[in-house]
């Protein structure tokens, strides 16, 4: 480590209305240099209704979206939270932020009528050892790209990258998923 403790990151959490142009500098610059390719805003295809904001001396150092969703699974509908672009700064890699912010996110959503925290993940390890497991169900969602709808995707696995995570005793359902909007 650097001499950085984890007492030196505050952690807050930003309603997305609330984002100044600053925040919003700072925040495009870490998506850019943690995800190859990230597009010249903010967020990738809609904004999440909040973020978890991690700071230090001032500047952002980590970062997660969250979506509130409804999805329809089989004949269940469930609520959601969607994780969204989770990035912490390289420099701060490998000391538990990641971790610290999902962990913030489940205590937010226990006893809040949030069933399950979902998330799409390339690399799962981070994941797995908080408590994330993957889901094989078959899902429909509307494909957006560069702000416009190009249609729906039917009748696809996304057991590679889809996991969730139970916030109360509910049992992730049975059946094909209906996103009910895009993959976040």
């Amino acid at each position: 480590m650097d001499g950085q403790d984890e007492e030196a990151v505050v952690i807050c959490r930003v309603w997305e209305p609330e984002v100044d142009g600053d925040l919003e500098a700072q925040l495009q610059s870490l998506l850019r240099r943690c995800f190859s390719g990230y597009p010249v805003r903010s967020y990738f295809k809609v904004p999440p209704h909040f973020r978890y904001v991690a700071t230090s001396r001032g500047s952002v150092v980590a970062q997660m979206g969250v979506e509130l969703r409804m999805f329809r699974v089989g004949d269940e509908v469930v609520r959601v939270f969607g994780v969204v672009d989770l990035c912490v700064d390289e420099g701060r890699r490998s000391q538990g932020l990641a971790s610290r912010l999902l962990r913030g996110l489940i205590q937010v959503a226990d006893g809040k009528r949030v069933d399950f925290v979902v998330l799409f993940a390339h690399d799962d390890r981070l994941y797995v050892r908080n408590g994330w497991v993957h889901v094989g169900n078959r899902c429909t969602w509307v494909k957006i790209d560069s702000h416009r709808t190009l249609g729906l995707a039917t009748n696809e696995s996304l057991a590679d990258v889809m996991m969730v995570k139970a916030v109360g005793s509910r049992q992730w359902p049975d059946g094909d998923i209906d996103l009910l909007g895009h993959v976040f």
